[in-house]
């Protein structure tokens, strides 16, 4: 059973809002308007060590692999420990700031978030107003919704 709800009309997004990735890429998702965000700040509200199980799993890596000691201080035990699957869950309970990359949830996929407009990317969100063609078909560029202003590019001859 998972215990991270899940659905297709439904995105769920993991991250820090103390982490500029994190901030960014819960923009990214909140101007998704198709589907509903529940955005979880594991900042202000903690996830379970059976989430942090799932999450781990989902992503096929371990809690370890979710995390980031890139900031931590050279003399951190953290730095240097290897520390059992209990003990990596109980830090980032007590240290969500080593979360290393956002996590994206949409239906039965999920996604590590590296760059914020990955978000868009995995969603499978299109740029506004384009549409998508198949490699043998000439693509769109002239405005096709309302509102969108297309510079004109002036005729030019061959200056060889």
């Amino acid at each position: 059973m998972k215990s991270i709800a899940r659905s297709e009309n439904q995105i769920t997004l993991i991250y820090n809002s103390e982490n500029h990735v994190g901030e960014r890429t819960h923009a990214h998702a909140s101007a998704i308007k198709d589907k509903e965000l529940q955005a979880i700040d594991i900042a202000k509200t903690p996830l379970t060590g059976t989430q942090w199980a799932e999450l781990a799993d989902g992503l096929n890596t371990t809690v370890k692999g979710l995390l980031s000691f890139e900031n931590v201080s050279d003399d951190d035990e953290l730095k240097t420990a290897d520390f059992d699957e209990n003990d990596y869950i109980k830090i980032i309970e007590n240290r969500p700031e080593l979360l290393a990359h956002p996590i994206l949830i949409h239906d039965d996929k999920m996604k590590q978030v590296t760059n914020p407009t990955e978000a868009q990317e995995f969603l499978g969100v299109d740029s506004a107003g384009l549409e998508k063609k198949m490699m043998h078909e000439e693509p769109t560029i002239s405005n096709t919704t309302k509102k969108e202003h297309f510079v004109d590019k002036p005729e030019t001859g061959d200056h060889n």
